[in-house]
């Protein structure tokens, strides 16, 4: 009788790190380093491609630029699909878009197509400001990632 409560404790262990090991791999996380003016493909998901660039606007109030990371998301299957994600922002003292359903969005991209946010969408799965220069002692961003990602 121990053999089996032994077993399904194990079993149970065994499933529970398999759920959470989904999770994990279900996130991609870029260097900001590595982001640049053009757009780089940075995670491949059922079908949908994930590019992303850096953008530097002029900043309004403000005498120095800001620095924004911008997506373009792909579908490159033939039927529309769903995608749900935060665009999570790590800096070296705190994460913006990692935890908070305030970040959380889903989008439909139609099939063969594709989507991409700009810097006016404030706060979106597709844009994310990273540095504004116009704030003395700022976070330093670290890397981007994709959380919770869902795609139907």
């Amino acid at each position: 009788m121990k053999k089996i409560g032994v077993l399904a404790k194990l079993t149970l262990l065994a499933l529970g790190f398999l759920m959470l090991s989904g999770n994990v791999f279900s996130q991609s996380k870029i260097p900001v380093t590595t982001i640049k003016n053009e757009w780089n493909l940075f995670q491949e998901v059922q079908g949908i491609k994930f590019f992303s660039k850096k953008e530097i606007h002029t900043a309004e109030g403000g005498p120095l630029d800001v620095e924004y990371v911008i997506v373009k998301l792909e579908n490159t299957t033939d039927k529309d699909l769903t995608v749900a994600y935060s665009l999570a922002v790590h800096y070296n003292m705190g994460c913006n878009g990692c935890s908070s359903r305030e970040y959380y969005k889903t989008l439909t991209i139609p099939a063969h197509s594709s989507i991409e946010g700009n810097p006016s969408n404030g706060r979106s799965p597709l844009s994310e400001l990273l540095i504004n220069h116009n704030q003395k002692n700022g976070w330093n961003p670290l890397y981007i990632s994709t959380e919770n990602l869902i795609i139907k």
